[in-house]
């Protein structure tokens, strides 16, 4: 069987940036390119911790998505959109082998969102 979704996964929109016009002072800018893919992974809520820093709040979020049997176009630049929360992607995504002998097992992304 060759699944390029999961009917229980996750929508996810991938967020490249690409070389934009120069701001007015001649710098150049990154403009956001948004795809929503066709894949649907399975989505892991990760953990979150909570750095103790003196005069700051913060939480540190880290899913991670597995897509399963299938290749995924996602960069370590690029950021994604998940139930229109926005986590940078962590690294390169790590393709594991199939055990059973398929050709790809999947692909694992690893994430992270940030607040505070």
């Amino acid at each position: 069987m060759t699944w390029t979704s999961l009917p229980g996964g996750v929508a996810v929109t991938r967020r490249r940036f690409t070389d934009g016009p120069d701001d007015r002072y001649g710098k150049p800018t990154k403009t956001p390119v948004d795809v929503v893919l066709d894949q649907r992974p399975a989505f892991d809520p990760g953990g979150s911790r909570e750095p103790v820093e003196v005069g700051r709040t913060q939480t540190v979020t880290t899913p991670k998505l597995y897509f399963v049997e299938s290749v995924v176009d996602i960069a370590d630049k690029d950021e994604v959109l998940i139930a229109g929360k926005r986590y940078t992607v962590q690294g390169d995504p790590a393709d594991w082998p199939d055990p059973f002998g398929s050709e790809v097992g999947g692909v694992v992304v690893e994430l992270q969102r940030v607040d505070g």
